[in-house]
């Protein structure tokens, strides 16, 4: 983590008061318990071993669910999924308290974009609590609407599933990781996972080469573009476990910095989260490209960042 993050004076007192006073109750209570977040804060995350735990407390300290997700409202989760090697996919406790905290705002429908199979909740002990929840999820993709993104430099239109543009919320949720191509995957990366084979294909190979990844300048520009279309509502990023080699899929080193964190802006996220690879900000072409497009800042000594531990 740069120097100027640590240095930062972030507020103890009455946070370390809200996590005794929440963290000691039940799971209803956690969800119940009024926001105590002070304002302005851009980036919350928390360390700790108890991913669930970790994933409602830095939606607290962001000013609860209900600030994001309305009563009656359509939810569009974008979770990074399809793979199942160590470090490659975000935890389902992370996935199911995300639902939990959008049922328990109101939420009228909540819906993914890469389907969720039992395989995936498999991998979680509480799966089985939260039965009902995960049999309420609807499937938002597959179904693709062309969309002009005039502002686009490398990509000027994308088949993006239609559930992402209709959706009254969408929640990003990303795990940070190694990727072969671009160097890192994030927020903005993530956006890809709701795109048709033939948008993910141009992105791969739409200046004419053949290789996955010869041509990474233009995949990133093509991924700054894609963020065009739309800013997600909220953002929660695992980094609980960091593939930092061979990704996006693995298997690969794996470090565990246990780690949850959630803010508004993609491009100050995916910085934050390439902090857990001893990335910094310049270094991300994706994150560098998106803040050209004026998407988020790329400078996190210039935001207020709430770490605390769980």
């Amino acid at each position: 983590m740069p120097d100027s993050i640590t240095r930062r004076a972030f507020i103890k007192g009455s946070t370390a008061l809200g996590v005794t006073s929440i963290l000691g109750g039940s799971i209803d209570g956690w969800l119940h318990a009024p926001a105590f977040a002070a304002d302005g804060i851009d980036i919350a995350a928390a360390q700790g071993a108890d991913y669930f735990k970790s994933t409602i407390k830095v939606v607290e300290l962001l000013g609860g669910m209900g600030k994001f997700v309305s009563r009656q409202s359509k939810v569009g989760l974008l979770i990074n999924s399809p793979w199942d090697n160590p470090g490659s996919f975000v935890r389902p406790e992370i996935t199911l308290a995300v639902i939990r905290m959008c049922r328990e705002a109101g939420a009228k429908e909540i819906g993914v974009f890469k389907s969720l199979d039992t395989g995936y909740w498999r991998r979680s002990a509480l799966a089985e609590s939260y039965r009902d929840d995960i049999q309420g999820i609807t499937s938002l993709g597959g179904n693709y609407t062309e969309v002009s993104l005039p502002g686009g430099r490398e990509l000027k239109k994308a088949d993006i599933a239609k559930g992402l543009m209709d959706c009254d919320v969408l929640i990003d949720i990303p795990i940070a990781k190694d990727h072969s191509g671009i160097g890192f995957t994030g927020t903005m990366k993530n956006m890809m996972g709701a795109t048709s084979f033939s948008t993910n294909m141009y992105f791969h190979h739409g200046t004419g080469r053949l290789g996955w990844y010869d041509d990474v300048d233009f995949l990133s520009q093509c991924i700054a573009d894609l963020n065009l279309a739309r800013k997600p509502d909220l953002c929660i990023f695992d980094g609980t476990e960091v593939l930092t080699t061979n990704g996006p899929r693995g298997p690969g080193k794996i470090i565990k910095p246990q780690k949850v964190f959630a803010g508004v802006d993609r491009v100050a996220m995916d910085v934050y989260g390439a902090n857990l690879l001893g990335l910094k900000g310049e270094e991300i072409r994706t994150a560098r490209l998106a803040h050209a497009h004026g998407l988020g800042e790329i400078h996190l000594e210039r935001l207020r960042i709430e770490e605390v531990t769980v």
